[in-house]
């Protein structure tokens, strides 16, 4: 299975998301799952951003490898299950690659605020709706 994380510039909630989904699947023992995120307005090559290492590194968890990639149609085919971080993100996906909307959906039950820019606090906010989300929506169907 491929889950592929959504967002805009694919530093900050998608990295975030891709990251501890990865961390968990590896704590828990489970195999045959790869993990990857894209963004819908970014360039290709962008480190993640400072507040996205930083509440990580507090899960120790270690992204500071990523680098941004802006998703493309075959990025979006290639993926099992493609979970948007905003509504408008789904919005995005399947007006530019309807082949891949019935794979599409919200990651969570709200759209997770991007911090992009602001406080440790807001990373750590938009990181605990990331958590809640994939541990419900995710890890708890595997």
């Amino acid at each position: 299975m491929k889950i592929l994380f959504v967002c805009t510039g694919n530093t900050c909630r998608s990295v975030m998301a891709e990251y501890y989904t990865r961390s968990k699947l590896d704590d828990l023992g489970i195999t045959g799952i790869t993990v990857s995120s894209a963004g819908v307005a970014t360039v290709d090559g962008q480190p993640a951003s400072q507040g996205a290492l930083a509440v990580l590194e507090e899960l120790e968890i270690d992204a500071s490898a990523h680098v941004s990639r802006f998703i493309n149609l075959e990025i979006a085919e290639a993926a099992d299950k493609i979970y948007a971080l905003a509504k408008n993100h789904i919005e995005i996906l399947k007006l530019n690659f309807p082949s891949v909307k019935e794979k599409v959906e919200l990651l969570g039950s709200k759209s997770v605020p991007d911090p992009i820019g602001l406080t440790l606090e807001e990373y750590r906010d938009s990181l605990d709706m990331i958590v809640a989300a994939v541990d419900k929506h995710i890890l708890s169907k595997l």
